[in-house]
């Protein structure tokens, strides 16, 4: 229970784990020492770690709580996140960044980010560096020099008194360009193409499958236990869209799934599922569930036909 409440990363975190995680970036192993300690602020989302020696001055409390995450394979996964999910994220020492991140910290330029403009999430970094997106091959009315007076140029003197904005751009650009595309938030990501399911009229009491991939909420909803630790996710984006020959030719089709199976729960148990569009519809279907998926047994069972079906 500590350790979700420590993991509230939301609107309502508990104020003590403000202080957890002060003491927690501050009792570090020696190999850490050489990390900016105002740049370690959660040990769950960067790649920093915290002591676990019993011997260390971690207090007692935060060292069963940060054991009872390994234990229980407390770590990041989903298969995508919206992005209010990825620009929340900690920019610099990023989790899933690739480790020449760490070689951009140190520079002049690295430091104005962390104190002259405040730059701490992944979102203020891709605000930052927005005047250098091309948009149809032409770029904004940005320069490429520290001398540009462009309005974003001038907005960033007089609110943050740097020197050289066109530097800073590009190196939030450069943080930025460390992310893998499942973590990036300028990228294509799968809720551009995920609908609305609430806009699915219901004609009877039928329930609509969420073929949603993205996790929505906050930082907090990213967390599991009970992860396989032998399994490495996958950085990659899910984007699945729609094969038509034109793109004003998709269109919303709504079909009924079911899966049946006799002897249930036995050995001799055989399973099948439906599908239903609309009654002498050519696209309507019976299937048997195979028992075998190469050298993987497929369990007979009524949810294993039904996800057959939404497969299909």
């Amino acid at each position: 229970m500590w350790l979700k409440r420590y993991l509230a990363l939301g609107p309502n975190r508990p104020l003590w784990a403000l202080l957890a995680d002060a003491l927690l970036a501050i009792n570090v192993p020696t190999y850490e020492n050489n990390i900016p300690k105002d740049l370690r602020k959660n040990c769950y989302l960067q790649t920093w770690t915290t002591s676990t020696n019993s011997r260390s001055s971690q207090p007692t409390d935060l060292l069963r709580m940060i054991k009872t995450g390994h234990k229980y394979g407390l770590r990041i996964e989903g298969l995508a996140f919206e992005r209010a999910i990825l620009r929340d994220m900690p920019i610099w020492y990023h989790i899933f960044a690739e480790p020449r991140i760490r070689r951009l910290t140190g520079s002049n330029t690295s430091k104005c980010l962390r104190s002259k403009h405040n730059l701490q999430t992944v979102g203020e970094a891709e605000d930052l560096a927005a005047p250098l997106i091309m948009i149809n091959g032409r770029q904004s009315r940005h320069r490429p020099n520290n001398q540009c007076n462009c309005r974003d140029c001038t907005e960033i003197r007089v609110t943050t008194n740097c020197d050289h904005p066109h530097l800073c751009m590009v190196r939030a650009q450069e943080l930025l360009d460390t992310l893998p595309p499942k973590w990036d938030p300028r990228v294509e990501q799968p809720e551009d193409v995920e609908t609305d399911l609430t806009s699915i009229p219901k004609t009877r009491e039928e329930e609509i499958f969420d073929y949603h991939l993205t996790t929505t909420g906050d930082l907090s909803d990213i967390f599991r236990i009970f992860t396989n630790k032998s399994h490495t996710p996958v950085n990659e984006t899910y984007v699945r869209r729609v094969q038509t020959d034109s793109l004003d030719n998709e269109i919303l089709a709504i079909a009924a799934t079911d899966g049946s199976c006799i002897d249930n729960g036995q050995d001799s148990a055989l399973a099948g599922a439906g599908i239903y569009f609309a009654e002498g519809d050519p696209r309507n279907k019976s299937l048997r569930l195979p028992k075998m998926a190469g050298d993987t047994q497929i369990t007979q069972s009524n949810q294993t036909a039904e996800l057959l079906a939404v497969k299909v």
